[in-house]
């Protein structure tokens, strides 16, 4: 017997597994991935350029819930919503625009860059894409 989801939380991590992400698939893991990461960039980010791009895939994830037409029909959405665009506002401030315009301009997030970092973020970003970020400790 298959049972019918129709629990918002259920849903919601069924349609990320499904997409390919593995972990963080609950709404609220996943709210919290990305704004730990923001945190994290607004301190200066501390890890390498793969873990930022990758930890940058936490709001790709949020963007197709959000575009979602079966999760649409959740009352929950429009506050996950809401959430997002508070999270989002600080993120936006922590950019250089348009560091990467080959990148579809609706993933404004992954199409700059930070201005900060760590040293591991700044020298790698510097040696893979010439980029140059301002270094902090």
């Amino acid at each position: 017997m298959t049972r019918k989801i129709t629990n918002f939380e259920e849903v919601f991590s069924s349609f990320i597994r499904a997409s390919g992400r593995w972990r963080d698939t609950a709404p609220e893991a996943l709210l919290g991935r990305w704004s730990r990461f923001v945190d994290d960039c607004e301190q200066g980010y501390p890890r390498d350029a793969e873990d930022y791009f990758n930890d940058l895939t936490s709001r790709d994830a949020l963007e197709r819930a959000m575009a979602s037409v079966e999760l649409r029909e959740f009352p929950e959405m429009s506050q996950l919503r809401a959430r997002v665009e508070e999270i989002d506002s600080r993120f936006r401030a922590l950019l250089i625009p348009e560091v990467f315009p080959g990148v579809p301009g609706e993933f404004w997030w992954a199409r700059g860059m930070v201005k900060i970092g760590r040293k591991r973020l700044v020298e790698g970003v510097r040696r893979e894409y010439c980029i140059e970020l301002i270094e902090v400790e």
